[in-house]
């Protein structure tokens, strides 16, 4: 056993250095940076933070309650877990979390994050190593500048995509196999594997693919098409076989708001300087930007001076030079056309992640520099003079950028690319005149390679920064013991009211109404705006309630911290710890049977408390619950209005920005509870002050606001900050109204009496009973997806969306059993379709194997 090990050590010893090379590394990093358990600090920074983390920490629990994985009431008034799970948590790696307690979490996500990088060192490796058929230092060298690129560093807190970066070398060496021996297996099973971690980057990767095959150097034209067959079969078979997690998140996609085709008009977006310039050393690593023309492009200086190389020496053919250079060319050429880039973004704007398809781009150069580096070990000493053409066309295209750039060009990062290459040339210059062996200056010059990109990989982190969990997780164990305490089914609801993460109630899995997450289904996010809730893209978080609204959406409870200034019309329950937990003074329930003319609901008003009172009225026969203020017009200060309709809505152009460029007065003529509502996409900040104290700040337009119980005399003013960029104009619509006490207490009175009695909830199933005046439709504050089967004293009947958002179905008159069951849209058709490629695949093996042994036999 122990020589076994050492033949393999000996054997591999270059290829497994490139994984445990870049985890050295990795980990020095994590200690340089105190991330845990070295220190309180983590890698899990932007989206990684404010949604991924809250969602493993959802998976998690499902993983040690054995809970059912279609259904997960801890966001967004419930959601469809198997597709939000299909798009961020499905790669097998992620089961470790199951391990670990919670407080871990934080940790063990970001040595995820050192293992995965390293994975894809690995694998890109294993290609080079078959590639250049030895285990040499080289695939160290080029593999770490695969997974160590500033793509990858740059944009690594989206740990669900490493898998598809990891994968690519392998399915790229499955289709040399499948090209060469007629092999498809090991393409179909890294395809596969692809394709389930993570859908969506698959689909640029199987772009990709397309363009590789037909650029791919084939005999001849027959080997092209029947070598065309097998690579169309297996691809179609990998997506078979991982169909049972295609179907539902493909399904599930495409209820979201980004599911909207729209083309960009646009033809360019920026310069060839201002994209080549990214491939600088000392280029910092971009982890977002608003600008969909950013980019990572850096993986070395070594690759580019090795890809001039691969196109200048005579012993790689012209036609292969060709279809490299086309290859890379076109996807230069996408990064810069918007069209192009939706195509490659799955007909999704790239919302403040550009360019994510540059990993492919960056591969395939890398591929080709490593062509030419093996070239150039394997040829006479003379050879290596063609490395002054790479040189050259590294000088012009350094100039070029210069000349084209239009952003701020960064100097120290063309003084840093030079010199590598200086340096690089030295080398060179010091084998051709026989100074260094070919073994040494190879060594050399990919020792240096490794110099370079592990460099740049400490930089890259350390410009990418860390998160404080401290910070942000100290109130964990007191918001845990309040969820024990408080919420004991799925028809108690709870939320924090404001929170340090976007989904940290997701973090707390609080049955809650905030989702942030590419899976927000578009029509959920469209009635959250209407009904005067803060929405995004994306997401609907819980800003903007209202007794009403909180009475609809079953919010019982409502968790404060000490900074929370918000006004709430919550009664005080008790503390615990650092949080204060109020709770709501009405009965609430998780349905309620409504009159039929709810189906004539007016929601498409601006106004949101125009669109709850008709909701009001026509679901629960009730006046009108709130009363609108009329509102003077604002004092300006660098600012002037050129239109008004009257109604609180102004057009406006603005010189500066200030603090008071718009201010709005409210004086209240009597003591009542006064909520204002606001749009303005250009107002940069509010404050709020009551009688002149401030009560309010930040972002707080697109919501409805509590302003508290103000008395007669007291004077509101809203104060605001408009934009100074290349629009210094916009619109601002204010609407103030007061809520009808009587009015309320009335419809909670008559919502009390509608109530869904819940009887038992179980993971994706929920039944209850309910008593109903007369035919009427059940209105349940679960937002509508076709996964949701339901039936009323056993049958199964029609379900239909209300306001294409909430899920309802019409009950006749009388007491009814209701039970509803959830399973994701897709989830059968898929697990049917995976059962049979598995299938497949399984007799293709068997027929391979077969097929050998008769070919062993006759010899």
């Amino acid at each position: 056993m122990t020589n076994k090990i050492k033949d393999i050590l000996k054997t591999h010893k270059y290829l497994l250095l490139s994984f445990f090379l870049p985890v050295l590394l990795l980990e020095g990093i994590a200690i340089a940076e105190k991330i845990q358990p070295f220190g309180s600090e983590s890698f899990l920074i932007v989206d990684a933070l404010h949604q991924y983390l809250p969602f493993f920490a959802d998976y998690q629990e499902k993983l040690k309650s054995m809970d059912s994985m279609f259904y997960s009431f801890h966001a967004g008034l419930g959601y469809n877990f198997l597709g939000l799970w299909a798009y961020y948590l499905a790669s097998p790696l992620n089961l470790v979390i199951a391990l670990v307690s919670k407080s871990m979490l934080t940790m063990i996500l970001s040595h995820l994050y050192v293992l995965k990088i390293a994975l894809c060192c690995f694998t890109a490796a294993f290609y080079f190593r078959k590639r250049r058929g030895k285990d040499e230092i080289s695939i160290v060298a080029f593999g770490m500048a695969y997974g160590l690129c500033s793509y990858m560093v740059g944009y690594s807190w989206n740990i669900m995509w490493m898998e598809v970066m990891m994968m690519l070398p392998l399915i790229l060496y499955g289709i040399d196999k499948l090209i060469k021996e007629h092999d498809g297996r090991l393409y179909c099973f890294a395809l596969f594997i692809s394709l389930w971690c993570n859908f969506y980057m698959s689909y640029m990767t199987c772009l990709f693919l397309i363009l590789w095959y037909l650029l791919y150097s084939h005999k001849n034209v027959k080997e092209f098409f029947t070598n065309g067959f097998r690579f169309a079969g297996y691809s179609l078979l990998s997506g078979v076989m991982a169909a049972v997690v295609l179907l539902p998140a493909y399904l599930g996609i495409m209820q979201t708001s980004s599911a909207k085709l729209q083309f960009p008009k646009e033809l360019w977006y920026g310069t060839f300087g201002n994209l080549f310039s990214r491939h600088f050393l000392g280029t910092t690593p971009l982890t977002m930007a608003v600008d969909d023309s950013k980019i990572n492009l850096y993986c070395g200086i070594l690759t580019l001076l090795m890809a001039g190389f691969y196109l200048a020496v005579r012993e790689i053919r012209l036609i292969d030079k060709i279809r490299r250079l086309l290859l890379l060319v076109f996807l230069f050429f996408s990064f810069n056309m918007p069209v192009l880039g939706y195509v490659w973004h799955g007909f999704h704007d790239q919302y403040g992640i550009p360019n994510r398809f540059a990993f492919l781009y960056i591969f395939a150069l890398l591929a080709m520099a490593y062509e030419g580096y093996c070239v150039l070990v394997r040829g006479k000493r003379k050879v290596s003079l063609w490395i002054y053409f790479a040189v050259i066309l590294c000088g012009i295209l350094i100039g070029i950028t210069m000349k084209t750039s239009t952003v701020k060009l960064e100097m120290k990062t063309v003084y840093a690319t030079v010199a590598a290459i200086a340096v690089y040339m030295i080398c060179f210059a010091l084998y051709q005149k026989k100074i260094f062996r070919k073994k040494i200056f190879t060594t050399l010059i990919c020792f240096l390679f490794i110099v370079e990109t592990a460099a740049m990989a400490v930089m890259g982190f350390q410009k990418n920064g860390t998160v404080d969990t401290d910070s942000y997780f100290q109130d964990t164990k007191a918001i845990t013991e309040v969820k024990k305490e408080y919420q004991k089914n799925v028809e108690i609801r709870m939320e924090l009211i404001s929170g340090r993460m976007l989904d940290e109630s997701i973090w707390h899995t609080l049955n809650g109404m905030t989702l942030f997450g590419s899976t927000a289904q578009g029509n959920v996010v469209d009635m959250m705006d209407q009904l005067g809730f803060y929405t995004g893209v994306n997401e609907y978080l819980y800003e903007g309630a209202t007794p009403f609204t909180n009475n609809l959406m079953s919010m019982k409870y409502q968790i404060y911290r000490p900074y929370d200034t918000k006004y709430t019309e919550f009664s005080l329950k008790e503390s615990v710890g650092n949080v204060t937990v109020y709770k709501n003074p009405y009965r609430t329930a998780l349905a309620y049977t409504m009159d039929d003319l709810v189906q004539t609901w007016d929601y498409e008003d601006y106004n949101p408390f125009y669109v709850q009172n008709d909701l009001a009225t026509s679901a629960f026969d009730v006046d009108e619950l709130f009363h609108m203020v009329k509102t003077a017009k604002p004092q300006l200060n660098d600012c002037k209005i050129t239109s008004d309709n009257g109604d609180g809505e102004y057009v406006f152009e603005n010189t500066s920005a200030r603090p008071d460029n718009m201010v709005f007065t409210i004086r209240s003529t009597k003591t009542r509870q006064l909520y204002i509502h606001f749009d303005g996409s250009q107002v940069e900040n509010t404050v709020i002050e009551k009688n002149g104290e401030q009560v309010l700040t930040g972002r707080l337009d697109s919501q409805i606001i509590y302003l508290g119980n103000v008395q007669k005399g007291d004077e509101i003013r809203i104060k605001m900050q408009l934009k100074q960029d290349n629009e210094m104009s916009g619109v601002v619509r204010l609407t103030a109204a007061e809520l009808d006490e009587e009015v309320m207490e009335e419809l909670a009175q008559r919502m009390q009496e509608n109530a869904w009695k819940l009887t038992s909830a179980k993971g994706n199933h929920l039944s209850g009973t309910i008593h109903a005046q007369e035919d009427q439709m059940l209105f349940f504050s679960i937002p509508y997806d076709k996964g949701w089967t339901v039936k009323i004293d056993g049958k199964k009947v029609k379900t239909k969306a209300l306001g294409k958002a909430f899920l309802t179905v019409k009950v006749p008159e009388g007491k009814h059993k209701v039970s509803l069951t959830y399973v994701s849209s897709g989830f059968k058709e898929g697990a049917i379709l995976s059962v049979a490629g598995f299938v497949i695949i399984i007799l293709i093996m068997l027929f391979s194997q077969r097929k050998k042994k008769a070919a062993v036999k006759e010899i």
